[in-house]
């Protein structure tokens, strides 16, 4: 029995450090695409009409988002790095004067099967 208690406390171990890495991860990519909006933010007379298009569409990909963090589902988790995914998508449209280089690590930068 001891042998299975350690098993289930290294178990434990590896979720706690998995869900922490996976915040951080996407907490970056937050931060970058954040930071990616509030440079456009700035330039609202000088943005272009594709600008303007993936701005609105940023803002209904995350009004359309729908979780219930409150039940703690994987698959909320999972539906809200695909807005992110989806929404860095749309910033990197945006042009090398708009865009910071993607976090190492970043979900942007994870290959996405076509």
């Amino acid at each position: 029995m001891k042998s299975a208690l350690e098993e289930v406390s290294a178990l434990r171990r590896a979720f706690r450090a998995t869900l922490k890495q996976f915040g951080a991860r996407v907490e970056s990519d937050l931060d970058h695409l954040e930071a990616a909006v509030q440079k456009v933010a700035g330039k609202k007379g000088e943005l272009s009409v594709e600008q303007a298009h993936s701005a609105r569409d940023l803002v209904t990909l995350v009004r359309t988002l729908k979780v219930k963090p409150e039940k703690g589902r994987r698959r909320d988790l999972k539906r809200i790095e695909e807005v992110l995914e989806d929404s860095l998508d749309l910033v990197q449209k945006w042009g090398p004067d708009e865009k910071a280089a993607a976090p190492k690590g970043s979900l942007e930068t994870k290959a996405k099967p076509q």
